[in-house]
């Protein structure tokens, strides 16, 4: 007789729990799931209040539930580390889907994650946004931080941290820094093979997003921070390329006063030592950012796995199996 495949969804939640029993609900209710062993890891990320669904509520494909209580807020991104960090230790599963927990990842859209998995083994299959449906200041953002991001790192981001990991993919994630700022991005620089699956935005069970500007902002550098090395390799190339045409510049005004007796604007001079002080500056500004960085390459970075036992207040599990076998 074989065995279910084990599928575990990790979810940080910070306060919304009735959009979490929703969730919770919703994904119990998918008929196709019955194959497999369900288990929601729910990250709670500093809640002030924590309200579970009940036992008796699990009458469908999910098996288990398992609150992972933070000690202290993290932020989304490292909630999510900390969760599959506590999936790599706790649990076995073949199969790793990381969402949200506010409606707009469906558990449909997470079937067409498993359906493309099943073909591509060892693919990260990602959700990619057919077409968005936030407001137009939000869009414009959204626009300007994908323009950026692909300038700074000459890669195209276009999904968030909707994705299916599998299990012998995790620890390519879980133990590259970057999982520490930004999931999507990791992912992305991680260089596993990645299959991206067009999925629309489901409705948010409760309330309005609390990600406002600010938070797509610091969003958005922390998505980029993962690429730093190559971030200030553009950069100090930038510089470099900028200090040459200033270079020329100068010999070319020096040529045309000195050599053949050319008018030269007085105020030309004050340009020139003006750009050649700015540039200077931004020079000396990269040098540092290159020790910077290297410095902080001697030191290796703590991992989710070993902050983990540091990190957890509690474990709390509720399993649908108790009531079965005591109803039978």
């Amino acid at each position: 007789m074989s065995h279910p495949s084990s599928l575990v969804i990790v979810t940080p939640v910070l306060n919304d729990w009735p959009s979490f029993a929703k969730l919770v609900e919703a994904i119990d209710a998918q008929s196709q799931l019955t194959e497999w062993t369900v288990t929601i890891v729910a990250v709670d990320d500093g809640s002030r209040q924590i309200t579970l669904p009940e036992p008796s509520s699990l009458r469908g494909c999910v098996n288990e539930i398992r609150l992972v209580a933070l000690n202290a807020n993290q932020g989304h991104q490292r909630a999510i580390a900390l969760g599959l960090a506590y999936v790599h230790e706790n649990l076995r599963a073949e199969r790793i889907v990381v969402m949200d927990s506010d409606g707009e990842d469906t558990p449909t859209a997470m079937l067409s994650l498993l359906n493309a998995s099943a073909e591509k083994p060892g693919a990260i299959v990602v959700a990619q946004r057919a077409k968005r449906s936030e407001s137009i200041v939000f869009k414009t953002f959204y626009t300007l931080y994908k323009s950026a991001f692909r300038m700074l790192t000459g890669k195209g981001m276009t999904f968030g941290n909707f994705a299916l990991i599998p299990a012998d993919r995790l620890p390519n994630l879980l133990f590259h820094s970057g999982i520490w700022n930004n999931f999507a991005a990791t992912m992305l620089k991680s260089r596993l093979p990645i299959e991206f699956i067009p999925t629309f935005r489901g409705v948010r069970y409760e309330g309005k997003s609390s990600l406002g500007f600010t938070g797509l902002v610091v969003h958005g550098f922390s998505a980029i921070s993962v690429y730093s090395d190559i971030v200030i390799g553009r950069i100090i190339a930038l510089l470099v390329a900028s200090s040459a045409v200033v270079f020329l510049a100068v010999l070319t005004i020096l040529w045309m006063k000195l050599i053949i007796g050319s008018f030269v604007p007085g105020y030309a001079t004050y340009v020139i030592l003006f750009l050649v002080s700015m540039l200077s500056i931004a020079l000396f500004t990269g040098f540092l950012m290159i020790i910077t960085l290297l410095s902080t390459r001697e030191k290796a970075s703590d991992m989710p796995t070993q902050l983990l036992p540091l990190m957890i207040k509690r474990v709390e599990t509720i399993r649908a199996q108790t009531l079965r076998e005591a109803a039978s």
